[in-house]
């Protein structure tokens, strides 16, 4: 989840067109210590896991353990799969080993009141905090949104979300980063059977306000467009398309070539579909 606005309004979809570079290593290192100055006698491991430094209140063997396991693999992976360009500025990651721990650091140290028990990435403190305790699905989702912010700096808000959210459950699948069905699916279903989820185009048409109050479930609807894309061998097509075209602000043009038709003929085929998917729902 992104706390922050990211997409500006009337930016075209250009990728590939922020001029500051990655963080160096002599910056990753500073920053390293000055966080260990600051956190010194509070329980916290600070590592470097470029292009992010790692904080964590866990034991040191834990918190490298996040950091040169799932973290450095999903940067593998992500980068392999979608993203030519690294995030331009250098971003903390604070790993809490619990919803209390994660609720009482987000207030102490960036005087935030998260409206999510989960994680989220504030642009504004140029950090991901995140609640680690369920499971590093949150660390995997939030690691997406810098590499979108970086690269697709007019991602639809669906899109950004959308990505995010598909590999909240992440494995690797012949070398390639792949989501499986979690727990947004069953949410989905229910809305599909009860005819209350609208049309995909108003998904696709959906301001970053829309998309984050919407009255249906926008995560699980984004997610599991994107699945079946991913499903069908088309999501990584789709993504080069839609960002190599700077008029498709909605990514229907592009969804509409990668799928072969019109989306009004395609939205049917997904909805049976999805309403059809099964799996392990964590």
């Amino acid at each position: 989840m992104i706390r922050t606005l990211l997409v500006i309004a009337g930016l075209a979809a250009v990728p590939l067109r922020i001029a500051a570079a990655e963080p160096s290593a002599d910056e990753l290192s500073e920053r390293r210590a000055q966080l260990e100055a600051r956190l010194r006698g509070q329980g916290f491991t600070v590592l470097v896991e470029p292009p992010f430094v790692v904080v964590g209140d866990e034991s040191p063997a834990t918190v490298k353990h996040h950091a040169a396991g799932i973290l450095r693999w999903s940067i593998h992976l992500l980068e392999a799969e979608y993203f030519a360009r690294r995030p331009n500025k250098l971003i903390e990651i604070w790993l809490f080993r619990n919803k209390d721990t994660y609720m009482k650091g987000a207030r102490k140290f960036f005087g935030d009141e998260p409206d999510t028990p989960y994680g989220y990435y504030s642009p504004d403190h140029e950090a991901m905090v995140m609640n680690i305790g369920p499971g590093a699905g949150t660390l995997v989702h939030e690691v997406v949104h810098p590499y979108v912010e970086a690269n697709f700096p007019a991602a639809p808000a669906w899109f950004n979300e959308g990505l995010a959210s598909l590999y909240e459950r992440p494995i690797e699948k012949k070398g390639h980063i792949w989501g499986l069905p979690n727990w947004r699916l069953p949410g989905l279903q229910r809305e599909l059977t009860a005819r209350t989820l609208p049309a995909m185009a108003r998904l696709l048409g959906t301001t970053t306000d829309q998309f984050y109050g919407a009255e249906f479930d926008a995560y699980a609807y984004a997610r599991y467009l994107l699945l079946y894309l991913q499903d069908q061998g088309k999501l990584t097509e789709f993504y080069r398309a839609f960002t190599a075209d700077p008029d498709d602000r909605t990514g229907q043009k592009a969804l509409e070539a990668v799928v072969g038709e019109p989306l009004d003929a395609f939205e049917p085929r997904w909805r049976r579909w999805a309403a059809a998917l099964r799996g392990d729902n964590r």
